[in-house]
């Protein structure tokens, strides 16, 4: 692996640390709000964290973008905060944060389909094999609902779909702009319709700030604050000191940290679970695999 600045590394495992804490996040704000106030206070509330650079930045913007900053946080924060708060309610942390991990197994697809990438065999069989990853620790957990598990962790799985279509997306269209304009103008966006439904669902004047309510939204806001807003920040500053691949390999310790957590938590594994899981990451080291070429 190529060499970068200690801060280079400093940054990679406490993005993987953060993202991989996300999931028993979204666990303890379930605990008092719905699958959508828990995605609308996320987003609301990473906005809030992000407004500060979208005004010295909006100035400065393409009226042009607009539209493809608005697609991007609906498909890469928008949705995928729904689809997950909605899986969590059945689904473990641990299993979440695993599923989780196939999104670059989707950026990898979506760019072939539609920007015609290069496809060899390695990543061909390494999709396949992160796909039998998922349904391992879908269908082979702990005794546990079939079809309530598929529908759910379906969820999780169309969420790192969209998740690899973003990737492509900000790639294609948002190459020449700065890494806080694209963290900060889509969160800014998402959070204005996230604000009004919190309003019109009355969800502001029912917070409590005592007992386990106070403990879910300051769950939620961990999530959003540093889970959302500054890691975007520092992810996209990560590629900037480093490239995308380097960047990627948070992939790898998301799911560590989320299963740690799960563990920690309560949560129980299947020793097929934990198969899958090693499946998955299997599946994601193939697909990130370089092609070798002949000297």
């Amino acid at each position: 692996m190529k060499k970068f600045f200690p801060i280079a590394y400093v940054l990679l495992i406490l993005l993987g640390m953060i993202w991989g804490s996300s999931f028993i996040l979204i666990k303890r704000g379930l605990l008092t709000f719905s699958p959508v106030e828990v995605a609308s206070l996320r987003l609301f509330i990473a906005g809030i964290a992000l407004l500060p650079i979208f005004i010295i930045y909006l100035p400065k913007s393409k009226r042009k973008n607009y539209g493809w900053f608005f697609l991007s946080g609906l498909i890469g924060n928008g949705l995928p905060a729904i689809l997950f708060s909605v899986a969590q309610t059945h689904l473990s942390s641990s299993v979440t944060g695993a599923l989780n991990s196939l999104t670059p197994m989707f950026a990898l697809i979506v760019g072939v389909l539609v920007y015609r990438l290069p496809f060899d065999r390695s990543k061909i069989l390494g999709v396949v094999i992160g796909l039998c990853g998922a349904l391992a620790l879908i269908l082979l957990g702990n005794k546990s609902e079939f079809r309530g598990d598929l529908a759910y962790a379906g969820l999780v799985i169309l969420a790192a779909l969209f998740y690899g279509i973003n990737v492509n997306l900000i790639k294609e269209k948002f190459a020449l702009s700065k890494p806080m304009v694209i963290a900060a103008f889509p969160i800014v966006f998402m959070a204005i319709p996230s604000f009004f439904y919190l309003w019109l669902a009355g969800t502001f004047s029912q917070i409590s700030w005592e007992g386990q309510a106070l403990e879910s939204l300051g769950a939620i806001t961990l999530l959003a604050v540093f889970g959302t807003a500054l890691s975007l920040v520092a992810f996209n500053h990560l590629i900037q000191i480093t490239n995308a691949v380097f960047a990627s390999l948070t992939t790898y310790i998301i799911p560590i940290v989320a299963l740690m957590w799960g563990v920690l938590d309560g949560e129980r594994l299947s020793i097929f679970q934990i198969g899958g899981m090693g499946l998955i990451l299997l599946g994601v080291v193939l697909v990130r695999k370089k092609k070798q070429t002949a000297q």
